[in-house]
């Protein structure tokens, strides 16, 4: 943190964040449990109206990112989410993958739900990729979480 504190410090005085491309992350963790991390990673590049978020799913157990390994039968998954998403017609983009998601949790920290991200990258703005998102209550998603996810979501 104190290398960050003093690269930044630096780029300030000597007026060159712009130069450096320098990027300002915010963090957001949406679950933290049984060795299971989901968080997002917020990036706007300063001087830039760019923005970006990026979301992670970690299993600190076996020390890899989860990522759409959290789910079986992702071309039906992937069909479900497109079929939720057609209610709103403006959206024509492909959907290849299902890696961005954040984990919705009660005050207790279980798992209520999930909310799969896409992102339109046909259609990019100045300010990054419109981005939609596709909305599960946990009845919804559970028969397509993989068991060995399953398990640690849900104890307690």
């Amino acid at each position: 943190m104190n290398a960050k504190k003093d690269t930044l410090n630096k780029l300030i005085s000597t007026n060159s964040l712009r130069d450096n491309q320098y990027g300002f992350e915010n963090y957001k963790i949406f679950l933290n449990k049984n060795e299971l991390l989901n968080v997002s990673v917020h990036i706007q590049s300063y001087g830039s109206p760019w923005e970006a978020t990026v979301y992670y799913f970690f299993d600190e157990m076996n020390d890899t990112e989860v990522g759409e390994n959290l789910f079986l039968n992702k071309k039906m998954l992937l069909q479900v989410c497109r079929k939720k998403l057609k209610t709103d017609k403006s959206i024509s983009f492909p959907m290849k993958n299902l890696s961005q998601y954040k984990i919705n949790t009660n005050t207790a920290g279980n798992m209520t739900g999930i909310d799969f991200i896409f992102y339109d990258e046909k259609n990019r703005t100045n300010s990054g990729y419109p981005e939609y998102s596709a909305s599960f209550t946990y009845k919804e998603i559970e028969k397509f979480i993989a068991p060995q996810y399953k398990k640690r979501l849900i104890q307690f």
